[in-house]
């Protein structure tokens, strides 16, 4: 019986694809994944504004579903309106979901501080200016981005990035910050979820990466405790 165990709600920030694809590799039997999408263009600002405008009919539709969490999956949609965006989010979509909701860096955060982590290496494939405001962002909450990779993919490409290029690029972030005590590697659609073991072992620190963090804090919070092997340390701390 599809998510006899658990019904996990995700509002996609786009096409629904990787993120689809990693959620059920690493859920336990039982979990299901009900999605809907409200359509970001691209990663510039016009295009944030009007996906954030289709959130609350996603909403409201993940209300009719009978979830059990809510999920928030686009990072940049929050990371550009700025710091106390994301209180105002989550409330708006508990109101309308009436379950108990995260958004993407918000559940980053929250592994974050349950790693005990707050000096990053950062990959992503992001724009300058996007990672600009995420460098903000994270420092308006007492966490510190040392150095910043970015593959440069286009918005669409993401997807199709290397494992390979990762690897190198967590490799050059940690070689140029001083001391990190953790990788952060958001976006909703970029292949980490493969490689999140290997670079682990061979760095020596843990990876926080997009679907992992948002998955730990759905079941951290509706109380799934299981054990999860393979997709880095966050998630083996349930």
């Amino acid at each position: 019986m599809f998510g006899y165990r658990a019904r996990i709600g995700y509002i996609s920030p786009s096409v629904i694809e990787l993120n689809a694809y990693d959620f059920y590799r690493i859920v336990p039997d039982g979990i299901g994944m009900i999605a809907v999408a409200c359509m970001v263009g691209g990663w510039k600002e016009d295009a944030y504004r009007e996906a954030l405008k289709q959130v609350e009919g996603c909403a409201r539709e993940l209300g009719r579903r009978n979830c059990d969490f809510v999920i928030h999956g686009g990072a940049p949609l929050v990371l550009s309106q700025g710091k106390g965006f994301e209180a105002q989010l989550i409330e708006k979509l508990q109101n309308l979901t009436r379950v108990p909701c995260t958004t993407a860096i918000v559940a980053a955060m929250d592994a974050f501080r349950d790693l005990s982590v707050s000096r990053l290496a950062v990959v992503n494939p992001y724009p300058p200016d996007l990672n600009e405001k995420m460098v903000q962002y994270l420092n308006s909450w007492g966490f510190e981005a040392l150095s910043v990779v970015s593959l440069g993919t286009t918005f669409t490409e993401s997807s199709t990035a290397s494992i390979g290029d990762i690897y190198r690029a967590a490799k050059r972030a940690v070689a140029e910050a001083e001391k990190p005590d953790a990788i952060f590697i958001p976006c909703a659609n970029f292949p980490v979820v493969d490689v999140i073991e290997q670079i682990e072992t061979d760095l020596r620190l843990p990876v926080i990466a997009n679907m992992t963090s948002q998955l730990y804090v759905a079941f951290k919070t509706i109380g799934m405790r299981q054990r999860i092997d393979n997709y880095g340390k966050l998630l083996r701390l349930l």
